[in-house]
């Protein structure tokens, strides 16, 4: 049985947890009063999670059907990609001129993780260690509009690679091209930095596949116990 005392912090955790897992694919409805239930609370802390997951974009709230995890469709997917081929390699450009040593190193400590993730076998895991070094070249251009847009870029652009990206675990090359990337913003080289950060994203776009069949969502009772035990 759950903790009756689980705070809302861990219960956002263990949702997101399941989501990034793929263990909640999209269309699964997150019902308020199953998930209070299930987690043993009343449907206060369980709404601020579906307010807080919403505000991520991993779910969506449809009215007078309920809320339900998302992910963009391939015609927004489209959207999503565009924008992101045009905003992140100026983000780049501009890193590249002014990153700091302490912006450095957080890109080298998420890259450090992308590889030991993948050498692991942990697939997803390095996808959120890859999201986070894009998130921190992008936070290191210092212009906060680049960095509001691109930050909800790069959350819709994690989603889809969660459900729908088909690499047959290219460490190699992702993490190499990500290195490259990472020294031509270290050596202060923002033409290269630029010309990478386009070049890498078609790269992205090539591995995803919305034909990919996913799983079924597993019983919210069956997530509580994986990230509780």
């Amino acid at each position: 049985m759950p903790n009756s005392k689980m705070g809302e912090q861990q219960i956002y955790q263990i949702l997101r947890n399941a989501i990034f897992n793929a263990e909640l694919p999209p269309g699964t409805q997150l019902v308020e009063s199953s998930l209070a239930e299930g987690f043993g609370v009343s449907r206060t802390p369980i709404r601020a999670v579906l307010s807080r997951l919403k505000y991520e974009s991993l779910v969506r709230f449809i009215p007078n059907k309920g809320t339900f995890v998302y992910c963009p469709t391939p015609e927004e997917a489209e959207q999503i990609f565009y924008i992101r081929k045009i905003l992140e390699p100026e983000a780049t450009y501009l890193t590249a001129l002014q990153a700091s040593p302490s912006d450095l190193e957080r890109m080298n400590f998420f890259l450090d993780q992308e590889e030991q993730f993948y050498q692991q076998d942990q697939p997803q895991n390095a996808l959120q260690a890859i999201q986070s070094f894009h998130l921190a070249v992008i936070e290191a251009c210092k212009n906060s509009y680049l960095i509001q847009y691109l930050r909800e870029i790069l959350s819709l652009t994690l989603i889809i690679q969660t459900f729908y990206d088909v690499t047959v675990t290219e460490t190699t090359h992702s993490n190499h091209q990500h290195r490259e990337l990472y020294e031509a913003i270290k050596q202060r080289d923002s033409i290269r930095a630029k010309q990478l950060a386009i070049e890498h994203i078609p790269f992205i776009i090539r591995d995803i596949d919305f034909t990919k069949k996913l799983n079924h969502a597993l019983p919210i009772d069956q997530i509580i116990t994986r990230y509780t035990l």
